[in-house]
């Protein structure tokens, strides 16, 4: 059990909750997306691949290692296989501290990222930046965009290598030509809010037509 303000919850629990709430907003829909969650020190809850995830239960969870990724505790199910974003899950956890991620297959996420001028996108003049940890209504937030890649896995060199643009330190996104965003906080709470907020600014951009 972990605590939100004097609020217990289970992190599974929750995890699962979030699936169907983004499957809702058309988010993770058609067995896309995914999504992971720190549960204790070195253990990493992940979805599994493939599958609805309106429907993932806890016991459909994997529990990997933080760290190298090896699977600690599959789930009941045998024939369910890891998400194939663990990589780049672990990749963010381990160069900004994350706890959770999410992985989104928006279409207001790809349309986005077809306004992105060479490798990033600058979002501007709109108040829900604040919801960005040291951003404010008045900044130009760059948030960076790569290509996508044939296999998930592929893009982890990429996502590595635009976390240490220092461009792109406040950032909490990473958008994926003709793919999504990866979204991440601090703990699954902080996930969701960045989550909630980044798909209202790509949302409001791609309403702009890009226009400032």
């Amino acid at each position: 059990m972990s605590t939100y303000g004097d609020t217990f919850f289970d992190v599974r629990e929750l995890l699962c909750e979030l699936l169907r709430l983004f499957y809702a907003k058309n988010w993770v829909s058609g067995t896309g997306g995914g999504i992971c969650a720190i549960e204790s020190p070195g253990r990493l809850l992940l979805a599994p691949t493939g599958v609805h995830k309106e429907r993932v239960t806890p016991d459909d969870l994997f529990v990997v290692d933080t760290s190298s990724g090896e699977v600690l505790e599959p789930p009941r199910n045998a024939n369910l296989r890891p998400s194939e974003c663990g990589e780049i899950f672990r990749a963010i956890i381990a160069a900004r501290g994350a706890g959770s991620v999410v992985h989104s297959h928006a279409l207001s996420a790809v349309l986005a990222c077809d306004l992105a001028a060479d490798d990033c996108l600058a979002i501007e003049k709109l108040e829900m930046l604040k919801g960005i940890p040291g951003v404010t209504n008045t900044d130009r937030h760059l948030m960076p965009v790569i290509s996508n890649t044939p296999r998930e896995p592929e893009l982890t060199s990429e996502v590595a290598r635009v976390l240490a643009d220092p461009r792109f330190e406040k950032t909490r996104s990473i958008g994926v030509r003709d793919h999504g965003a990866y979204l991440w906080g601090a703990d699954l709470w902080e996930a969701k809010k960045h989550t909630e907020v980044y798909h209202f600014l790509f949302e409001a951009l791609v309403a702009r037509g890009g226009r400032s």
